[in-house]
């Protein structure tokens, strides 16, 4: 809840778990402290992250990957952020458009625009990216890049099926097209599909952050380049323009939560209380058609006849926040009309019953 009383649902946090998450971090720092004293750790910026910082983020990306990556394959950043603009200015640039879902994360818009760079949408449908839409968006924009997400896609909730994402591996390979992979997600899912970078290493940027499943406030994200070489060209050069090097104490303490596996413990933790959550907006909503899962941090709700925009002032008006449609659409393209919040950011879940109490009483 913000300070003016207004219940925060159009952030994307998970839920807390204070009981298991400051066991498991006052026992990472009480390691990590005890082998590196403090003006040692923070002396200098990690870059890249270290030999066993890579070391432990392969381990932590291969439980979506399937496979352990080559450590010099992956970078750790200060955010999913970070690495995204670092990927936008020296992976995609501004010869060729970058490719999004027609519905997709705000912020790449706003990056892209910031550095000059085009951006063509690509039509989804109920299984996330549409095949035929993407490949006839290769033929005739031809664009460099395509970012997505394959695993409960923001705002949609979407994750696609192993045919729909083999389907658009296929088509990547065919037209050379290289993929910026969002992943951010997948972590809480309960059985998530291997992700499409797993289907084309060869061309694929994978990303797996950290603020959506263990700490809003734990700001990593490892990449997992398509290459050695690849890895270095990109990041490397930026290191002196820009800001995208992990906090040491922040990098020392996810490499000892991955060490010992205390990550699980948390992720465990969030899971369940995300569970817990989604069961009160399912009961709460009281048959109102919903678009989620129980593993996923949003909540997508279609509105037939009513404006998602007018829902979303009244409830405003009413104290509870939420996103609309039209944000996450470019321009020249009006969205179905839907509404989009968040279930993790209360602190409370009576806070979370009584803003999905208002949601309900504003949707027709």
């Amino acid at each position: 809840m913000s300070a003016d009383g207004v219940i925060q649902l159009t952030r994307n946090s998970p839920p807390p778990v204070p009981a298991i998450f400051n066991t498991m971090v006052f026992r990472a720092l009480n390691r990590t402290l005890a082998e590196s004293l403090p003006a040692e750790l923070m002396a200098t910026h990690r870059l890249m992250g270290t030999e066993n910082d890579r070391q432990q983020g392969a381990r932590f990306v291969e439980r979506r990957l399937g496979a352990i990556p080559d450590r010099d394959r992956i970078i750790l950043t200060h955010s999913t952020q970070s690495a995204l603009q670092m990927l936008l200015l020296d992976v995609v640039g501004s010869a060729r458009p970058l490719a999004v879902e027609q519905l997709s994360y705000s912020p790449v818009r706003s990056f892209a625009a910031r550095y000059g760079i085009s951006v063509v949408d690509v039509a989804i449908d109920g299984d996330g990216l549409n095949p035929d839409a993407f490949s006839e968006t290769c033929q005739r924009k031809r664009p460099i890049a395509l970012y997505l997400m394959s695993t409960y896609q923001t705002p949609t909730t979407v994750s696609m099926s192993l045919g729909r994402r083999q389907e658009i591996a296929e088509i990547a390979r065919r037209y050379q097209v290289r993929l910026i992979e969002d992943d951010i997600y997948s972590l809480l899912a309960e059985s998530p599909l291997r992700p499409v970078s797993s289907l084309v290493p060869e061309l694929s940027w994978y990303l797996l952050g950290t603020s959506k499943s263990i700490s809003t406030g734990l700001k990593l994200a490892f990449v997992v380049a398509p290459n050695v070489a690849e890895a270095a060209r990109v990041f490397w050069p930026g290191h002196g323009a820009t800001y995208w090097m992990a906090s040491p104490m922040s990098a020392a303490l996810m490499s000892e939560l991955v060490s010992s596996g205390a990550d699980l413990a948390i992720l465990a933790a969030v899971k369940d209380e995300l569970a817990a959550r989604h069961r009160l907006v399912v009961s709460g909503l009281n048959g109102k058609p919903l678009a989620s899962d129980p593993g996923c941090l949003h909540v997508w709700i279609p509105l037939e006849g009513a404006s998602s925009s007018e829902i979303a002032a009244a409830l405003l008006a009413d104290g509870v926040q939420v996103g609309v449609s039209t944000s996450y659409a470019g321009d020249g393209w009006t969205p179905p009309e839907a509404i989009r919040f968040g279930i993790g950011n209360p602190e409370k879940r009576s806070v979370l019953e009584q803003a999905i109490s208002r949601v309900c009483r504003a949707l027709p």
